[in-house]
């Protein structure tokens, strides 16, 4: 019996009992043969009440199963949410500089205190005790509590035509390019190692398999456990690279494995085509400028000014003939862009004409 059926009949029951309360004085039952009739009705009734009842746990019972799996449904169905990331880009917005195009490299720490490094190559090694040595000759505390709850951030600021190197206190290497900045903490946290750059930067991880090393840019983010690799991520250009010397890493996209590289191989990133490529390449050509050089193999006349352009932060313009033209050879980086021009007029066929003092012009020798 269903239980539409079951309250039918409770209420036909009811009626009944109702109607003789009504009429005791009815026809042929004696006052006697009417409780007799009224107390089996009675119990009839409460043999269908506990059935009733019965029912309603039985259904109560199932109601909260379904509820049950259609929460659990929930819980492993639905998307993962979004591991909470660091704000890199209001961490760096935070910082202030007193002079933006300062030709010195800049460390700004937690407390926007400047430190101005003055030299073609800067170099800073943390250590344990909460100091850091700036071109070994210098040593500047910057204690941190390890037990703040709340990391503290570090940035540095190499500008156009100079380098720098950091050594972090576990070891790990980083080599800054000309026209990046580099944001860190000033203490890494107990599981990982993660820092963020706009430009470019070259690494040797020391290893820590407990302790895996992140580095982030605003386009991808590349992990590691102990390897040496280069990365290119300037604000201001489309292309960025990650080239791989050893070891191997892999590249995320938005919390996605997009590739995981090989020694010698280049992860080739256009964010305008929102494309990407992997391929072979000599790593030398790309990783040589932590040497304060820039070496090129048959390579057109127009990438080179380009790269130099970028590194010296100058104007280069060139006619369309210089195009055509390719040369081989290998530029010294710690010297001036005037310098560095002159050596490249005496390998190719052409001429320099300087308009301005960050300005130049070239053009191919009648």
């Amino acid at each position: 019996m269903d239980l539409s059926q079951l309250e039918q009949s409770d209420r036909v029951l009811q009626e009944f009992i109702n109607q003789i309360k009504k009429d005791s004085d009815m026809p042929g039952l004696s006052l006697f043969e009417q409780q007799e009739l009224q107390g089996r009705i009675n119990r009839q009734n409460k043999k269908h009440n506990r059935r009733y009842i019965r029912l309603l746990i039985w259904s109560g019972s199932i109601a909260a199963s379904i509820c049950l799996f259609i929460i659990a449904g929930q819980h492993l169905f639905s998307p993962p949410q979004p591991v909470a990331t660091i704000d890199y880009f209001s961490i760096m917005q935070s910082f202030s500089t007193e002079d933006d195009d300062s030709d010195n490299v800049q460390l700004v720490l937690p407390n926007n205190q400047i430190i101005a490094i003055e030299g073609h190559e800067a170099q800073l090694q943390y250590e344990e005790e909460g100091w850091v040595n700036i071109n070994k000759n210098e040593k500047l505390a910057i204690v941190e509590h390890k037990e703040k709850e709340k990391a503290v951030y570090n940035q540095l600021i190499v500008p156009a035509g100079k380098r720098s190197m950091l050594t972090f206190n576990d070891g790990t290497r980083v080599w800054v390019n000309a026209g990046s900045k580099l944001v860190y903490p000033s203490c890494f946290e107990k599981n990982k190692r993660e820092i963020f750059v706009e430009g470019e930067i070259y690494l040797d991880v020391s290893s820590n398999p407990e302790k895996p090393f992140i580095v982030r840019t605003n386009t991808f983010e590349v992990k590691v456990l102990g390897t040496q690799f280069n990365v290119s991520a300037y604000t201001d250009q489309s292309d960025m690279q990650v080239v791989l010397v050893s070891g191997a890493v892999e590249i995320r996209k938005n919390g996605i494995s997009k590739e995981i590289l090989k020694p010698n191989q280049i992860f080739s990133y256009n964010e305008s085509r929102q494309d990407y490529s992997v391929s072979t390449i000599d790593v030398s050509d790309y990783i040589a400028w932590k040497e304060g050089y820039y070496p090129f193999n048959h390579q057109d006349l127009a990438t080179i000014l380009a790269k130099l352009s970028k590194y010296y932060n100058v104007q280069i313009k060139w006619s369309e003939k210089v195009k055509e033209l390719s040369c081989s050879g290998k530029l010294d980086l710690k010297e001036n862009v005037q310098e560095v021009l002159s050596t490249l007029e005496k390998t190719a066929p052409i001429e320099i004409r300087k308009t301005s003092e960050r300005e130049y012009i070239i053009v191919v020798k009648p």
